[in-house]
């Protein structure tokens, strides 16, 4: 990667015991937020969501052992499965789509998820799934760097009993997630500023994806 990336453990003494309860497995996409989320507001749609963020290695790997298509698990904005750079107001806005789990459109619940039993593909479960209740937050580092910031989702019934997180596990967990997200999306954004495409002082919007088909 071109720029430094710092990894901070921002969540203090906390500990954390799966309740196998399933809310993680419950989406929300909170209806205060649009289909495109502006940078100044997506530390707080971070805060009211929790979708499951997928990588192109989660999503080969749940294809390839479930024989699935990732039409049929996977949601984006737009058509490609797995995420896309868009460019609009001549270069001023920035539009990350990065992939999601799908939900059921009955009750939000992932499409993984059966009632009594669970998570389905347990052993096959995305680092997003590994990481929650702890979720990064991407801010801006020194020096034109990036700053990833491990808080944790409070509204987690596994928060505050057990033990504390193993904080190298989780920040591999992290690091590993975020380079494989900059392997699939990095080459196509240097390009495009390369090409002067998008101008240094862009603003980059973050999608909500499935919202729009849940409201139609």
């Amino acid at each position: 990667m071109p720029f430094r990336v710092e990894i901070r453990a921002a969540f203090g003494n906390a500990r954390f015991k799966c309740q196998r309860c399933g809310s993680c497995c419950h989406h929300r996409r909170p209806d205060e937020f649009d289909d495109l989320v502006p940078p100044e507001r997506q530390a707080e749609f971070w805060q009211k969501s929790n979708l499951i963020y997928l990588t192109g290695k989660d999503i080969d790997k749940i294809s390839k052992k479930t024989g699935l298509n990732p039409d049929e698990f996977v949601d984006t904005l737009y058509e490609e499965k797995k995420g896309s750079v868009r460019i609009e107001d001549e270069g001023r806005k920035v539009i990350l789509d990065l992939p999601v789990m799908k939900s059921k459109d009955s009750d939000g619940t992932c499409v993984f998820y059966k009632e009594g039993k669970g998570c389905t593909i347990y052993s096959l479960r995305p680092t997003a799934c590994r990481l929650f209740p702890f979720v990064v937050v991407e801010k801006s580092g020194p020096q034109g760097g990036i700053l990833l910031e491990i808080k944790y989702n409070p509204t987690c019934p596994g928060m505050g009993k057990g033990k504390e997180p193993d904080r190298r596990k989780l920040e591999k967990l992290v690091l590993d997630q975020f380079t494989e997200r900059m392997e699939a999306i990095g080459p196509r954004v240097q390009r495009l500023r390369m090409e002067g495409k998008i101008l240094p002082d862009a603003a980059i919007y973050r999608t909500m994806p499935g919202k729009r088909r849940r409201d139609e």
